[in-house]
């Protein structure tokens, strides 16, 4: 096979394997999309807002699927809704793929959180939150993402509550976080909810 014939047999197999990847991904995409509008928005899009469910929009993908794998095989136990077990339990391995994939590119502005921070007392809390936030360096697991910790910036006050509560329960376990929270006060819980859900206005969302 001469030079020339042999760069364009090249070219014209890199070109096929593009055009399967882009169908693939966008096969797995569309999948995705699918499995959230009929399984996952009701709790946790704008049909869910008044629930204690999390926003998982813009999610590490990592942990979505680690998460979805731990209810799917018991590991974690649904304490909100008492639904995931089952619809993990019936996602196949890439379903799970798809659909944690599809939530990480999604845009967390989409879902209409509001936040009150003109309320009395909002910008005490929102500052010593931030500071107790950094004292006990949650950064370094949730502004990370190494340690498959999740994101929380910006997460529905109403779960982060609820979730804080259960791990200082021993509801839900997790490295450090029983050690971290157990010196926490009632104030410290409430002003760490308030930064954290209150940092969405720095995400610039309309309205």
């Amino acid at each position: 096979m001469h030079y020339k014939q042999a760069m364009k047999l090249t070219r014209t197999l890199l070109h096929a394997g593009v055009l399967i990847l882009l169908s693939t991904t966008a096969f797995a995409s569309e999948r995705g999309r699918a499995i959230y509008e009929s399984q996952c928005v009701a709790c946790h899009g704008n049909p869910g807002l008044a629930l204690k469910t999390p926003l998982l929009h813009g999610q590490e993908r990592a942990y979505l699927i680690r998460s979805l794998q731990a209810f799917q095989l018991g590991g974690r136990i649904d304490q909100i809704m008492s639904s995931m077990n089952g619809i993990a339990a019936g996602l196949s391995d890439a379903d799970i793929s798809a659909v944690a994939s599809y939530l990480a590119g999604q845009d967390a502005c989409d879902v209409k959180i509001e936040v009150d921070f003109n309320r009395e007392g909002f910008r005490e809390e929102f500052t010593a939150g931030k500071d107790k936030y950094m004292q006990a360096n949650c950064s370094h697991c949730h502004d990370s993402f190494h340690h498959y910790a999740p994101r929380i910036v910006g997460q529905k006050a109403e779960y982060l509550r609820l979730a804080l509560s259960q791990f200082k329960a021993g509801v839900r376990v997790a490295p450090m976080m029983a050690t971290i929270l157990g010196s926490w006060t009632d104030d410290d819980f409430e002003n760490v909810v308030t930064y954290l859900s209150g940092l969405r206005l720095m995400r610039a969302c309309d309205g």
